[in-house]
């Protein structure tokens, strides 16, 4: 797999169990590659199970992670300190991290107290209820939320700054034998199509797609 010119086959597979994903099928190598995964901040959460058993491709695409609150409890988020004593909603399976890295620790520190209900309606109801402050979720689920629930005129979408930012990749598990080889086919790829311009009328013509929806 050092070129192009040898990958032959390929099949791209839809696997809905997301739990699955990475272990058993990349840990046994069922799968070589799986996308899109989050990656953690691995430099401060070194034993955070997909620091130690994943590598991760470059970005191939990066979300906002944003609050959601109720029009009638608004809530200022321009500094990490504003979010000390709020209780926030993301549902059960959903990534933590963007709460624990880059310094925050704030569910380690008690800082902020999480709710994980089973579903994202769940989460807006308790926002509309106010059992919570916000919702924090990437903007294009969350907003396919506002959407799909009749929501679009009771929610604001904070957007003094996001929660976090975070790119979405590709992993390959550290134990597959070819690891290096088909990250760097991945990663020269991403290149190539960045450096010809063909990424950016990619993204472009998605979102613009996207976001003709809402």
């Amino acid at each position: 797999m050092k070129n192009n010119a040898e990958v032959k086959d390929f099949g791209i597979y839809v696997v809905n169990n997301w739990s699955s994903h990475l272990d058993p099928l990349l840990t046994d190598a069922v799968m070589d590659l799986a996308y899109p995964w989050y990656k953690p901040d691995c430099k401060a959460m070194p034993d955070n199970w997909r620091c130690e058993n994943l590598y991760f491709s470059e970005p191939m695409f990066e979300i906002l992670v944003l609050l959601f609150t109720s029009k009638d409890r608004p809530i200022a988020f321009n500094s990490d300190k504003d979010m000390e004593g709020k209780t926030l909603c993301r549902p059960k399976g959903y990534f933590t991290h963007d709460l624990e890295g880059n310094g925050r620790l704030w569910l380690t520190k008690g800082l902020v107290k999480l709710v994980q209900p089973i579903t994202m309606a769940d989460c807006f109801e308790m926002l509309e209820e106010g059992k919570i402050d916000a919702v924090a979720i990437n903007e294009f689920t969350g907003r396919t939320a506002l959407k799909d629930l009749n929501l679009e005129g009771k929610v604001d979408i904070v957007q003094s700054r996001p929660l976090s930012i975070e790119g979405l990749h590709v992993v390959v598990g550290k134990s597959h034998p070819q690891a290096e080889e088909m990250l760097n086919l991945i990663n020269a790829g991403l290149s190539g199509l960045k450096d010809s311009g063909d990424y950016q009328k990619i993204i472009d013509s998605h979102m613009t797609r996207i976001w003709e929806s809402f």
